[in-house]
């Protein structure tokens, strides 16, 4: 069988979708020695990263601009993949909600969240364009849709109409990479180069409406002690709403290496996450994958990662997330107990699970 993967997204400053990517093909290539997978990627500027892949997995890299090929396969479906590869394929695999155009082959989407359904006005460009108007559309016709959560799941049946016989809900994984200690070498030349001292909390995301910031900052503004916010993440959009809480204690590293996401992980006091809307919570896993304590906002889908491996609270309530920063700063005892539980919780998130589930759709599709 053939088998088409849009691996678009997971060019160099991967985020969300690019990192389910990278990470799910990677547990394919050790899984699946039988099947032909076609990695296509397309950009003007950007190659694909230099990685080994087994026989079975061909990397497709054109230069075609990403701007115009998403316009035309999005409204015209066209080029079809087998246009674009020169061959037949008998499954195709989009990481978006949104389609890649096929004339015979199955079609699969993985649909991250539905938060551009439902806030248009926090997205930009091509996703405020184009999902909201052709999501349900692309949906129906996909074959079988992919929820990388039970929550993401009931949205595509509440907002969407999408048979709930037809979405499957996989998890994400959590990356061993992290479990790995960094030499202290490596961690103080990450705090040299953005400027970092310890102690600090962290934040990992695009800055973006959705992530709550301004709660997160105004909790942060308590804190007396010498401490620091590293804020780590493309600096995304329409932020204007807590800019104005910025201080000379918060670190703005923009987009950082997964090399040195690890030392940020490891060296912190604990990851806060205080989004209101997320498709999975992928950090979460990163964090205690790395050893470092969690604090969540209370939504539906942290909750169903496991809500008793970290410190939640109300994203409306910055006193709230305050109290939970403090009790971790100031209790050793605390954080060891949230170290030892999210360790406990990453065991029920494998990304060979991610893999084997997929590949089961890939065959009964």
């Amino acid at each position: 069988m053939d088998i088409c993967i849009d691996m678009r997204p997971a060019l160099s400053s991967a985020t969300g979708v690019g990192v389910y990517l990278d990470r799910m093909v990677r547990a394919l290539a050790e899984l699946d020695d039988q099947n032909q997978y076609h990695l296509f990627s397309s950009s003007w500027n950007e190659r694909v990263p230099q990685r080994v892949y087994p026989p079975n997995f061909r990397v497709h890299d054109q230069r075609w601009p990403v701007g115009a090929l998403n316009y035309t396969w999005n409204h015209f479906s066209w080029p079809s993949v087998e246009l674009l590869l020169n061959t037949n394929v008998h499954v195709t695999h989009s990481p978006t909600p949104l389609l890649m155009p096929a004339k015979r082959a199955r079609k699969i989407t993985t649909v991250m969240d539905l938060h551009f359904y439902l806030h248009p006005e926090d997205t930009v460009r091509e996703i405020r364009r184009d999902y909201p108007a052709l999501a349900k559309q692309h949906c129906l016709k996909s074959d079988a849709i992919i929820a990388i959560s039970e929550h993401t799941k009931q949205q595509l049946i509440e907002h969407l109409g999408i048979a709930a016989s037809r979405i499957y809900t996989i998890h994400l994984g959590a990356d061993l990479y992290f479990a790995q200690r960094c030499p202290k070498k490596e961690i103080s030349h990450v705090m040299k180069t953005h400027g970092i001292r310890s102690p600090y909390f962290l934040f990992v995301g695009t800055q973006e409406p959705r992530k709550n910031l301004r709660t997160l900052l105004q909790a942060f503004q308590h804190f007396k002690e010498d401490i620091q916010l590293v804020l780590a993440g493309p600096e995304g959009w329409n932020n204007g709403s807590w800019s104005d809480l910025i201080s000379e204690r918060v670190v703005r590293t923009g987009y950082v290496s997964r090399q040195e996401l690890r030392a940020l992980y490891q060296q912190s006091i604990g990851l806060i996450m205080p989004s209101l809307e997320e498709g999975f919570g992928l950090p979460i896993l990163e964090a205690m994958t790395a050893g470092t304590p969690v604090i969540a906002s209370a939504i539906p889908v942290f909750e169903e990662i496991g809500s008793d491996s970290f410190l939640s609270f109300d994203p409306a309530q910055p006193e709230e997330l305050y109290t939970s920063m403090e009790a971790l700063y100031s209790d050793p005892l605390l954080r060891e107990t949230m170290v030892t539980k999210g360790t406990e919780c990453i065991q029920k998130f494998p990304w060979s699970e991610t893999a084997r589930k997929t590949l089961e759709i890939y065959r009964n599709v």
